[in-house]
């Protein structure tokens, strides 16, 4: 095992509305042990104006409990997956997402320890250190 990988994370999918029959979006979360976690704060200048600016990397080890999102959507119990618009929190996060936790209002309450994932890798084809790598 990697000694980097020790963050517990806490992974939220979304089952979109066009892809379920209860045609609304189904949010369900997964707690995620030994993984990877990196936020890095940049100062980004556009013009005049200064803004702070964070990328996220997450490294989750090969597991078998992984799906990709159509296998997902048949079988989400006991597995989980990686998408855009999907959200991440560091450590093992209490908080569902639904009617009294909107997603937005999640990554509000979290920020800057949690992000939307923006980019995915399945990293799994290499020799070894396989994982899937998550970006935001």
């Amino acid at each position: 095992m990697n000694p980097n990988y020790i963050y517990t994370i806490t992974l939220y999918n979304c089952i979109k509305a066009k892809d379920n029959a209860e045609k609304k979006d189904i949010w369900r979360k997964t707690v995620l042990h030994n993984c990877f976690y990196k936020a890095k704060e940049d100062i980004v200048q556009n013009g005049t104006i200064l803004s702070k600016a964070c990328t996220y990397t997450v490294r989750i080890p090969a597991n078998n409990a992984y799906r990709r999102y159509p296998e997902y959507c048949r079988d989400p119990e006991g597995h989980f997956t990686a998408s855009n618009g999907d959200i991440v929190v560091l450590g093992e996060c209490a908080d569902e997402i639904g009617a009294d936790m909107p997603a937005v209002n999640l990554l509000r309450e979290y920020k800057p320890e949690a992000f939307m994932i923006s980019t995915v890798s399945d990293n799994t084809g290499y020799f070894a250190g396989k994982h899937y790598r998550l970006g935001g």
